[in-house]
């Protein structure tokens, strides 16, 4: 990702919108997203150079701390972005694209460039280079209970090559970063037919293997997925998820335990629902639970409310 400061994001996006279009149909979207999250984390105090640790010692400044309210509600707007997306017919035919992205928070954040890619596309499938499809990540069909103690996403891949091609229902994909990038290689399949699907993938990254299996089922506004990954390094997870929608509502359930020798025992909770508001606004409820098997003190609860802006 490369960062850089809003002013500077404003000019892009503005020279972009000068330009001329012959060449290719540009579309612009995004969402504006601002919400309010807490905790029931304990609060940590200050401490200074000198101070008297509970073990007696001093506190030099690798013990130094900022005062932190980690309990107290928090008004956040990380989830805002703009996205530019070029597609284009090339002079044999097939299709080449481009996408940027732009992640803004609030005053005083700076911008991140996201999904940064271009490729080709056409009936033999699709090669895609910069952030592309990461095919270690083709069985995690149960949710990835990201930004959690567990931090279970498998996949991701922001400087490589990749393919991906779908024919009667099967896709198949294969992504390399070199080792001057990611050093990273993977492969996987999936599968969907009549409400069913199952989907798995396995790579390596920098010397570790990764392995994803999962499968799902949607049926009448109801969904079920299930998956194991395995991290390398004696840690797998175990994950699944039930999600419902109807009408403009929509609710959803994901849980993801620890059940390798790492962190054996360790569960997360996750509890969601949202609702339409029409014309592209969203507000949803979010609850994280965490619960550390082998010590009490490390369980957490947190949870947040968001409103959605998409356009």
């Amino acid at each position: 990702m490369m960062k850089f400061n809003k002013m500077t994001a404003a000019m892009v996006l503005a020279g972009i919108a000068a330009a001329p279009l012959a060449q290719a149909e540009v579309t612009l979207s995004g969402q504006v997203a601002i919400g309010i999250l807490g905790s029931d984390a304990d609060d940590i105090d200050a401490i200074d150079i000198g101070d008297i640790l509970p073990d007696g010692s001093e506190a030099t400044a690798a013990d130094v701390v900022s005062a932190a309210s980690p309990s107290e509600l928090t008004v956040f707007g990380d989830d805002s972005i703009i996205n530019v997306n070029a597609t284009g017919t090339l002079d044999n035919g097939l299709t080449g694209y481009a996408n940027y992205r732009t992640d803004l928070g609030l005053v005083g954040d700076n911008a991140v460039g996201d999904n940064i890619h271009l490729g080709i596309r056409g009936d033999f499938g699709d090669i895609r280079i910069g952030e592309v499809p990461d095919a270690t990540g083709f069985g995690q069909l149960a949710g990835d209970i990201g930004g959690t103690q567990i931090g279970s996403d498998i996949d991701g891949e922001n400087f490589g090559i990749s393919y991906t091609g779908t024919f009667a229902g099967a896709t198949v994909g294969v992504n390399w970063s070199p080792e001057g990038s990611s050093d990273r290689f993977a492969a996987g399949a999936k599968y969907s037919i009549a409400g069913f699907g199952v989907g798995i993938g396995f790579g390596d990254d920098a010397g570790r293997s990764e392995f994803s299996v999962g499968a799902t089922f949607a049926l009448a506004g109801a969904s079920a997925g299930l998956a194991y990954k395995d991290f390398d390094d004696d840690r797998q997870t175990i994950s699944g998820t039930i999600g419902y929608g109807i009408g403009k509502t929509s609710l959803g359930a994901t849980f993801e335990t620890e059940t390798g020798d790492v962190n054996d025992g360790d569960l997360s909770l996750r509890f969601d629902a949202g609702y339409d508001l029409g014309s592209g606004m969203n507000v949803s409820g979010r609850v994280n639970v965490f619960t550390d098997d082998s010590d009490d003190s490390g369980d957490i609860t947190d949870y947040r409310l968001l409103l959605v802006k998409s356009f």
